[in-house]
């Protein structure tokens, strides 16, 4: 006997669809069929499609835009949110962060995965990419199902470096391990950390594997002037010309924070379709200084946000990053014009689906697409007046304005509810496991 499909309404006042035309839709419905859209478009127009539906959510006074998309986070670093602030990036990972991952334990991880989940849906966030501890996030996504990019972390340049070495060789399980979450909602990406912890021969067999099996790549790049400077050293060129030297660069990279770049590393990344991951929060509280942002989107490089990870950035808030992005380019530049509210938001929807190999599925509200939504409460005072819907969103919008968020047309959030999980023992399992781990 055949499985009857789910049918879904989600309707708002206004639908931001970030589509080719960046269409907006006054009194706007969206119909999903198994979580695949099947219309959008004004409620009046729905016609032959207002038959029975197993789902309807009428937030009639909200605005609904895409799910956004968190192109780059350490999910699980959670648990070391508020540890040894304050300090610069290589005596945080050394002195702080490298000791407590030596012995944390996979249910620390796993609860550290649920809490940045939470916060997350919370926020707006449908689809993330995750580096870091990759068993545990497979295990969390098959409780709180969000769409993800798993990140196989790998580096040489330390020691145990054959371990990373090792799971290049069973590669296929991993494959198996994406595979295994249901819906298909989980794709694997490789994680060469950065070419300072990376050895030539290592982001060679990385590239290879990525050509071979048309897997993304997921790395960490001109992230600090120490980097650059090193990279000076060792190889002569910038951390982006030395990627490239290799044959390293494609349009299957998406390369996390991009913050050290000069014109022709720009012009590089551009040639060889490489998307840029702006986390402004992180960088900024690390003191790693400010993606050229303005030159790079100029030139038309893909652009999208990422927040990194809690224990760096101390927030998960996409939003939060729209809002950054736009500003911090004004402050430095002067200039009140560019990026605009409109910029943002397709670097948070439609360009991180991009950069992540998803555009195809999602990142604009469009038939064909997965029903991944988000619905903000219009009623609140924040998002009020209505002059500008896209404006409202990035620079007045908060967690606390997003009513509902739904992955391939399930709601995971719900003004403050999270489908499957008790929240209040996770969060009570979490600061326990979180306490014990920093006493040791």
């Amino acid at each position: 006997m055949s499985r009857r499909m789910v049918r879904s309404l989600f309707k708002a006042k206004y639908i931001v669809t970030c589509n080719g035309r960046f269409d907006i839709i006054r009194d706007g419905a969206v119909v999903a069929e198994d979580g695949k859209i099947a219309y959008v478009g004004k409620e009046v127009g729905l016609g032959e499609c207002q038959r029975h539906f197993d789902l309807v959510v009428d937030e009639g006074c909200g605005i609904m835009i895409p799910g956004l998309v968190n192109c780059h986070t350490h999910a699980a670093m959670s648990l070391y949110k508020g540890v040894s602030d304050d300090v610069p990036l290589k005596e945080w990972l050394e002195e702080a962060i490298w000791p407590l991952e030596s012995r944390v334990d996979s249910m620390s991880l796993l609860y550290g995965n649920y809490v940045a989940m939470m916060e997350m849906l919370s926020s707006g966030t449908t689809t993330f990419a995750d580096f870091y501890f990759f068993d545990e996030l497979i295990k969390a996504l098959k409780v709180i199902p969000m769409r993800s990019i798993a990140t196989l972390a790998l580096m040489d340049r330390v020691p145990d470096g054959e371990v990373y070495w090792s799971r290049l060789k069973k590669i296929g399980a991993y494959v198996d391990a994406v595979g295994s979450v249901k819906d298909g909602l989980v794709g694997l990406a490789l994680g060469p950390h950065a070419i300072y912890s990376c050895s030539e021969a290592l982001l060679l067999e990385v590239a290879k594997l990525s050509s071979g099996l048309h897997l993304p790549i997921h790395i960490h790049l001109s992230e600090t002037k120490e980097e650059r400077e090193l990279s000076m050293k060792e190889h002569g060129v910038s951390p982006v010309k030395y990627l490239d030297s290799l044959g390293f660069l494609s349009e299957r990279v998406f390369a996390a924070h991009c913050v050290h770049v000069d014109d022709e590393d720009v012009g590089i990344l551009l040639d060889r379709g490489v998307s840029c991951v702006h986390n402004p929060s992180s960088n900024l509280k690390l003191g790693s200084g400010i993606m050229p942002l303005r030159g790079i989107l100029r030139r038309g490089v893909n652009v999208c946000l990422g927040t990194d990870g809690s224990s760096s950035s101390n927030s998960l808030n996409i939003l939060a990053e729209m809002r950054l992005a736009v500003l911090l380019q004004r402050g430095i530049s002067f200039d009140p014009t560019f990026p605009t509210a409109k910029d943002a938001l397709l670097m948070a929807t439609r360009n991180g689906a991009r950069a992540l190999g998803l555009g195809d599925r999602v990142g604009s509200i469009e038939v064909g697409k997965r029903a991944d939504l988000v619905l903000f409460d219009g009623r609140s005072p924040r998002l009020l007046p209505e002059h500008d819907i896209v404006s409202n969103v990035v620079y007045s919008s908060q967690p606390a304005d997003v009513a509902y968020t739904i992955v391939d047309g399930r709601i995971l959030y719900d003004h403050g509810r999270f489908a499957g999980i008790d929240s209040g023992s996770v969060l009570d399992i979490f600061g326990e496991r979180a306490l014990k781990l920093l006493e040791g």
